[in-house]
Formats: C-alpha cells, sequence, structure tokens
C-alpha cells in the first residue's frame, strides 16, 4: 500500500495534541496555573485546612486568581509571629485593584460540600496601600465539628437553665416559691403590727396620765408610729404589685419556655443528623454520583435528647 502525505500529517497531528494534553495534565497534577502578568500577595494563616495550591482566590465574590504557593515558616521566622505558622502566596490578575494594608483574607466556601477558595475583602477608603514585602493577617476557617461542639454546649447550658436539671432549678418554681415566701411574711407581719398599733394605743394613754413625765418624748413616739404605719402600707402594696405581675404574665412565661426548649432539642437532632450524614459522605464521596449503598445507621431521637455528650 502506498503511504500517502495526510497519514503523516494526520499521525504527526495525533502526537501534536497528545503532547499538549499531556503537558496540561501534568500542569493540572502538580496544581501549578500560570496567572499571566499576575501580582503576588502574602498572606499568614492559622489554620488553612481545605486550602492547596491552585485553589480559586475571589475577590469579593469574583474570581481574582489562584493560591500558587503553600509553606511552612521556620522556626526563625515563628518567632515574630508564633499564631501563623502557614503563609499563603496569592496570583491575584492584573485588572485586581490595589489593596491596603487593612484587607480581610478569610477561607470560605460557597457551599458546605463545595471546595473552599480565599477570599479578600477590602473596603477601607484612606488606608495606606500594600507594599511589596508586605505580608496580611489571615483569618482562620471555623470547621463544622467546632461548631457542632459549639451548638452541644449551648444546649446543655439552655436545658439547665430551662429545667433539665434538679426541680429546683425551675425558673417559674423560684418565682413561685418567692412569691409565697413574701406572702408568708406579710401574713406573719401583720399580727406583729396590730400587736404593734394596740401597744402604741396603750402607750398614747399611759403618755395622757403621765404628761408630764413623757412630755419631752411624745413627739419621737408621734413620728415613730407614722413610720410604722407607713412602712407597713408599702410592703402590703409591694406584695399586692408582684402578685398581679407574675398573674399577668404567667402564661406568657410558660409558652415562652415550651416554645424555647422545643426549638433546642429539635436543633440538637438536626446538628446529630446532619454530623452523621457529612461523616458518611466523608468516606463515601461517590454516593453523591452515584447513589446506592446502605445508608448510615442513624442513634433515636429520644437517645440524642437525653445524651449530655456528643452523639458520635
Amino acid at each position: 500500500m502506498k503511504k500517502r502525505a495526510s497519514d503523516s500529517w494526520i499521525a504527526l497531528s495525533v502526537i501534536g495534541c497528545s503532547i499538549v494534553l499531556f503537558v496540561a495534565l501534568a500542569l493540572g497534577l502538580s496544581s501549578r496555573f500560570l496567572v499571566p502578568n499576575g501580582r503576588g500577595v502574602r498572606v499568614r494563616f492559622p489554620d488553612v485546612s481545605g486550602i492547596k495550591e491552585s485553589s480559586q482566590v475571589k475577590y469579593a465574590g469574583a474570581r481574582a486568581g489562584v493560591v500558587s504557593h503553600v509553606r511552612m515558616l521556620t522556626a526563625a521566622e515563628r518567632t515574630s509571629d508564633p499564631k501563623s505558622p502557614i503563609e499563603i502566596t496569592l496570583e491575584l490578575f492584573p485588572d485586581v485593584p490595589p489593596l491596603s494594608k487593612n484587607a480581610i483574607v478569610s477561607i470560605a466556601a460557597d457551599t458546605l460540600l463545595s471546595d473552599k477558595f480565599v477570599l479578600i475583602q477590602d473596603s477601607s477608603t484612606g488606608a495606606a496601600a500594600l507594599a511589596k514585602d508586605d505580608v496580611l493577617q489571615g483569618t482562620p476557617p471555623v470547621s463544622f465539628d467546632k461548631l457542632t461542639r459549639n451548638v452541644d454546649d449551648a444546649l446543655d447550658g439552655l436545658r439547665k437553665l430551662l429545667g433539665g436539671g434538679p426541680a429546683d432549678s425551675d425558673l417559674l418554681a423560684r418565682i413561685r416559691g418567692l412569691v409565697d415566701e413574701t406572702q408568708g411574711l406579710l401574713t406573719a407581719l401583720k399580727p406583729v403590727v396590730a400587736d404593734a398599733g394596740a401597744t402604741l394605743a396603750d402607750a398614747r394613754a399611759t403618755a395622757a396620765d403621765a404628761r408630764g413625765l413623757l412630755a419631752e418624748r411624745k413627739e419621737s413616739i408621734g413620728r415613730a408610729i407614722a413610720r410604722l404605719e407607713s412602712a407597713a402600707g408599702s410592703i402590703e402594696a409591694l406584695s399586692k404589685k408582684g402578685e398581679a405581675l407574675l398573674r399577668d404574665n404567667e402564661k406568657n412565661i410558660s409558652r415562652s419556655i415550651t416554645d424555647l426548649r422545643a426549638t433546642s432539642e429539635n436543633l440538637k437532632v438536626t446538628s446529630t443528623y446532619s454530623k452523621f450524614l457529612l461523616r458518611d459522605l466523608a468516606e463515601r464521596p461517590s454516593r453523591l454520583i452515584w447513589g446506592g449503598g446502605k445508608p448510615p445507621e442513624l442513634p433515636a431521637e429520644q437517645r440524642i435528647l437525653q445524651s449530655r455528650q456528643p452523639v458520635r
């Protein structure tokens, strides 16, 4: 068979395309992407979980470059900044506006399961421009496990406040007990006031009979009687106001406490199920595409609500 020139050109084209694809694949696997005429910005973080070379960089939500380098600081460099052991280099596009020294750099994600990216926010006006050798301080990401632990701690504290512990920790019961004690004190005080009134009446009679002897103390006894009667009236009025306030707001307080307790229990069950779902997806991410498989065994709601520790 005769070889034609077109066969040679086709073979050369296939070889050339294969070389181009091989180079692109090598760049992708090595996580190195070129940004023409880009400028570098260094940022130090306490934690860069989810960030790697070639991760996206966004400026106010718009794509602004890539992460070109991730390195650990040396021991000498960590002496000046011990809380930030990781430094990343951002390659920004030429059209990204110049950054200031007050620019905020953080690690974010569009959704719970999407890849993380570096977000730059710089709305400072009049701040000094970022120099070439300056290093920005980044804000670390908040992990889902840490958020779950904080929610569990908050729910435990809320349960104790709403009466999840002993009976004497119930807020409404304490208020009722305080009002009952006040009413009992006032009930016991009324006979004392009556006896004091009778005693003062006898004192008045004695003072009338012995006018000359008690002439110097007559005014003092009169002022004491007036003050005691005024104090008894004030205490009784305060008791009536407290009892009316509790009676008018008892239904609202009980309803609010019941709604808050139901909300806290629903939030704990939801966060626990979300933790199990994310753990299963992290172990078998292919389920998001292909589906199938046995779903994870979830704990009962009663077990979650009765547990004092996070259910794993």
